[in-house]
């Protein structure tokens, strides 16, 4: 006989699920808050007050809605951005459940709820570790030889870098979604997300190779074009008014030609040439999620290594460039493609032993 399922319990496991979701966002934040801070020219009260350099600033949705929410209501600066960052994981492992269902990771209602979970471990990695700092590697004391000076070194903190993660999954899921069933209020909801994505950061850039990618030979080539030329109009309707109005608010450190970007390229290769860094790198980068991706890529679906080459790859080759690669936030909208993917290779690999073993 069937079991009979149980209407109360089920709710009742979905309200423990929504409080775990809610205590580990909290406790997130809390670590967020506490071990970083913001980069002195890009202060929470600068950015609430749209006066912080470029081209942090023009990345505005977050501090405009913390701009907001202070004149709705008598709160500081720590406690505004501190909520907005609350909601953001929570949104994050929502997408999270969305995404281990959406892609067919797993069936059981209790496990797809656990899974979801899994994606703070390597966004944790990547935003709240601090950075490791030793210098020289070894070093000969007393005539003993011991370790140099190692120190852990509190990173910056940038209230978009959380969303910019939570756009990238949202994106994926309607990409794939519109790809599937490509009806014209799908493609306004994408697009809408997709607006709004570029005005919390202009990452967004990538998401139309990985659609572009994800969707050939899926769409015929009208509809495709035509998704990838509102994209790229959209982007440009939302990024060249930011960068007009914030103009006046340059960055005293870019170098990459007349834009404000900084340049890296140097700095990152001569860190990623030191011992330390090789050893660690291959846990901290992407926290780790990477490792799994690589070693069992033929088990993952064609739309999700579409993915990975069009929106990881060249996310990575750009952050070498013009991003300091020991503030691993400057790959965070990788990380969500990269755990689900994990995720789906662990399934792909363990449905092969089991039918080998069947």
């Amino acid at each position: 006989m069937a079991p009979i399922s149980n209407p109360s319990v089920s709710r009742f496991e979905r309200g423990v699920w929504w409080a775990a979701a809610l205590f580990v966002s909290l406790f997130c934040t809390a670590i967020q808050l506490s071990i970083t801070a913001p980069y002195h020219l890009t202060s929470f009260a600068r950015m609430a007050h749209f006066t912080a350099v470029e081209p942090f600033q023009h990345r505005v949705l977050i501090p405009a809605l913390a701009a907001a929410i202070e004149h709705l209501a008598p709160l500081g600066h720590h406690i505004v951005f501190g909520l907005l960052e609350v909601v953001t994981w929570l949104i994050l492992i929502a997408l999270a459940y969305r995404a281990v269902e959406r892609f067919g990771i797993a069936e059981n209602e209790a496990l797809k709820r656990l899974l979801a979970l899994t994606l703070v471990l390597p966004l944790a990695i990547v935003v709240l570790l601090p950075d490791l700092r030793v210098w020289p590697l070894l070093s000969p004391e007393a005539g003993t030889l011991d370790f140099g000076h190692w120190s852990a070194r509190t990173l910056f903190y940038y209230p978009y870098d959380l969303p910019a993660a939570a756009f990238t999954l949202a994106l994926l899921l309607a990409v794939a979604d519109w790809g599937d069933r490509p009806e014209p209020r799908r493609l306004i909801g994408l697009a809408l997300l997709f607006a709004i994505g570029t005005v919390n950061r202009e990452t967004t850039l990538f998401v139309i190779p990985m659609a572009a990618l994800m969707l050939a030979g899926r769409l015929p080539v009208a509809r495709l074009a035509l998704l990838l030329g509102l994209m790229g109009a959209l982007y440009v309707a939302v990024q060249w008014p930011l960068h007009w109005i914030f103009a006046d608010q340059p960055n005293p450190h870019a170098a990459l030609g007349d834009t404000d970007y900084e340049l890296h390229v140097t700095e990152n290769l001569k860190l990623l040439s030191h011992p330390v860094y090789l050893l660690t790198e291959p846990v901290r980068f992407v926290g780790g999620c990477w490792l799994v991706v690589a070693l069992w890529w033929r088990y993952i679906e064609r739309r999700l290594q579409a993915a990975v080459l069009g929106l990881v790859v060249p996310l990575v080759l750009v952050g070498l460039v013009i991003g300091r690669i020991a503030e691993h936030r400057i790959f965070i909208e990788a990380v969500p493609i990269l755990w689900l993917t994990g995720l789906q290779a662990i399934r792909g690999r363990l449905e092969v032993d089991a039918a080998s073993t069947s």
